[in-house]
């Protein structure tokens, strides 16, 4: 058995397939084809198996499920829903869009006419339960192998994303000494920036622009369209900021890290394994 997992594992596996020439039991011959290995996990997750080694086009790896429920294989844009396994309707995951693609990662389909599988990608989004992992010989000779496999739990972590910078400044009021405040509807044309000492401009709620009418904000400045949360029932601590998420919108997020898979393998293996390149390009995140 690989073994049972609650968290974030990697294993690196090796090993030597095909017919070996030995006196046994009934006969002359021996060796095997198929190397098996058991996962149990706790909770849903991903397993994800890439193939190394010298030869990697003549190895063939397939997960088997103990759980007697069909193992679907998804294409990497097909919604799919790990809270119970299964898919759900009202229970929408995209682990892949707009995220590993867009980084070049090798996690998705990458058609190979001679291969034996084609180079099918695709993900298994798996419930708690037993799995077998089966490496095969598709040769009828001795044979080296490598394979690693990532057992990766959905994450509750959030981070904002930013456009330019590695900065993000808070602002928990609207200091009116330097703020232009706008009031809606704007009847003339409006500069922000041009009024000396104001640099930004804020308008309560929102905002409503009469026909003929611009506001201008000039590069060195913004505009605030919201809720000043300073003050009244909705004041913020200084510590925290207000987010607002749409329905299913947390289940959309699912990155591959690769300092959290580096820090995973260091924790699970001895100091002098190496971390394996094989992981590398399957990450999207540094």
């Amino acid at each position: 058995m690989l073994g049972t997992f609650s968290d974030l594992a990697l294993r690196y596996l090796s090993g030597t397939l095909g017919p070996v020439n030995e006196v046994g039991l009934n006969g002359y011959g021996g060796g095997t084809y198929n190397h098996w290995f058991q996962i149990n996990i706790t909770k849903p997750a991903w397993i994800i198996v890439s193939k190394d080694g010298p030869r990697p086009d003549y190895i063939q790896t397939s997960i088997y499920d103990l759980n007697q429920v069909p193992i679907n294989g998804l294409p990497i844009f097909q919604a799919d829903s790990v809270t119970d396994g299964l898919n759900n309707i009202g229970e929408v995951y995209y682990p892949y869009l707009d995220t590993a693609m867009s980084t070049q990662s090798d996690l998705y389909n990458t058609y190979k006419r001679i291969g034996l599988d084609r180079g099918d990608d695709r993900y298994f989004p798996l419930g708690a339960g037993s799995y077998l992992l089966c490496i095969s010989s598709t040769r009828n000779e001795r044979l080296n192998y490598n394979v690693g496999v990532v057992v990766e739990f959905a994450g509750a972590d959030l981070f904002l994303a930013l456009e330019d910078f590695d900065l993000f400044l808070q602002e928990t009021t609207i200091d009116e000494l330097t703020t232009l405040i706008i009031q809606s509807p704007v009847t003339v044309d409006t500069i922000i920036s041009d009024v000396p000492g104001k640099l930004n401009g804020f308008t309560q709620d929102a905002c409503a622009i009469n026909a003929g009418v611009a506001v201008t904000v000039r590069p060195t400045s913004s505009w605030l369209i919201g809720q000043d949360t300073g003050t009244g029932p909705t004041q913020a601590a200084d510590d925290n900021f207000l987010l607002e998420f749409g329905e299913g919108y947390l289940d959309t997020i699912h990155d591959h890290t690769l300092s959290e898979w580096r820090d995973a393998w260091n924790a699970q293996h001895h100091p002098d394994e190496k971390f394996p390149d094989l992981f590398i390009p399957l990450t999207n995140r540094p």
